[in-house]
């Protein structure tokens, strides 16, 4: 072959390898944005998430602005090292980004905004500037926290008792009910009426006069608090000593210590400790379960005890267990105890319906 047509041949094969190079780098799928369709903030602001991927040439910058009519604000310009030839360093690997928005930087009049987010690749697409993916996402920013009206006058309540409180909101929110310390409960709507209706307890032992207050969270997370009237009536809990027999300890407590993993070598011991501990995981289990409340009321009319049945046990009594006169286990009895005939029927105090059916420790 002559000089000239190894010069053409040599030219061919680089046309052809400069082809093939273009065509991969010139690629033209544009980076893989993850980032929410809108944005709710309230005044304390927050943070966006955003994922950022791009398998073909990698990513190479990403921009990210907060647009208002006062002006606008850049939260990101990041770029990521390459080059034309080989594009991106890193890629592959999607790449989460948090993004802080100051909402106490804006002007007070904000309450709408824009987030454009800018992001390329590598590429050499676009006049080599890479292709583009752009996203603008809605931004409203909710100042104000409901508005509570309690329609509930003066109320007292008694310590390890219950109480209602009636109130309205403002507007439509995520979460609401009553808080007494550090305890929630949910409130409801009221049926028949726009109101709503919020069912609490006083816990048994707990500081004096607990602050009590309805709150009310709305999207946003702005939260609405409001007090009324509220008087909690100390009282004196019962007590009681147990004395257990050998019997119970040998019928009783040492199945019930084996079903729950406890050596029962010492039964006193082996009572202990599900008095305790088991109990406390029993007591757990029922508060979890008791989460899982239906929207609406249930019962009708009112409660009704057991028929032909005796109290013989009130909530909230503080017990003494003895074996042989020698104390060995203490217990707050979190129940109310009904005595009746053997083989009586039992029936429910009102209607409900069933969310727990199975073993339960100490309780059965």
């Amino acid at each position: 072959m002559s000089g000239r047509g190894w010069s053409v041949l040599l030219l061919s094969i680089a046309l052809i390898a400069g082809s093939v190079f273009l065509w991969f780098r010139r690629e033209g799928t544009p980076p893989q944005v993850q980032a929410p369709e809108a944005i709710l903030l309230n005044a304390e602001g927050g943070s966006v998430t955003l994922v950022l991927d791009d398998e073909g040439s990698g990513l190479r910058s990403a921009t990210v602005v907060l647009v208002h009519a006062q002006g606008e604000e850049t939260l990101l310009a990041k770029e990521w090292p390459g080059s034309t030839v080989s594009g991106a360093v890193r890629r592959g690997q999607p790449l989460t980004l948090e993004i802080e928005i100051d909402v106490k930087r804006l002007p007070r009049s904000v309450e709408n905004a824009r987030l454009r987010i800018d992001v390329r690749d590598w590429s050499l697409a676009g006049g080599l500037s890479g292709n583009q993916t752009r996203l603008d996402i809605p931004v409203r920013i909710d100042r104000k926290p409901p508005r509570i009206a309690v329609s509930t006058g003066l109320t007292y309540v008694r310590r390890g008792g219950a109480g209602v409180v009636v109130y309205s909101l403002s507007e439509e929110v995520e979460r609401d009910g009553v808080e007494v310390g550090d305890d929630f409960f949910p409130g409801h709507a009221l049926e028949g009426s726009d109101r709503r209706v919020a069912f609490y307890a006083v816990a048994a032992e707990g500081p004096a006069q607990p602050e009590i207050r309805v709150v009310a969270t709305d999207g946003a997370g702005n939260v609405g608090k409001a007090r009324w009237a509220v008087v909690v009536n100390e009282r004196v809990r019962p007590t009681a000593n147990v004395t257990l027999p050998s019997s119970f300890l040998q019928d009783v407590v040492k199945g019930l210590a084996t079903a729950e993993g406890i050596d029962t070598t010492d039964l006193e011991f082996a009572f202990n400790e599900i008095n305790t501990k088991v109990r406390a995981r029993n007591e757990a289990t029922i508060r979890e379960v008791l989460k899982d409340t239906a929207p609406k009321q249930l019962w009708e009319g009112s409660f009704q005890q057991l028929p032909n049945s005796k109290v013989t046990s009130k909530f909230a009594e503080k017990r003494t267990y003895f074996v042989s006169g020698k104390q060995v286990s203490k217990a707050t009895h979190y129940g109310y105890d009904l005595a009746s005939t053997r083989a009586a029927p039992i029936l429910a105090a009102n209607a409900g319906r069933v969310v727990y059916a199975d073993d339960l420790g100490i309780y059965g």
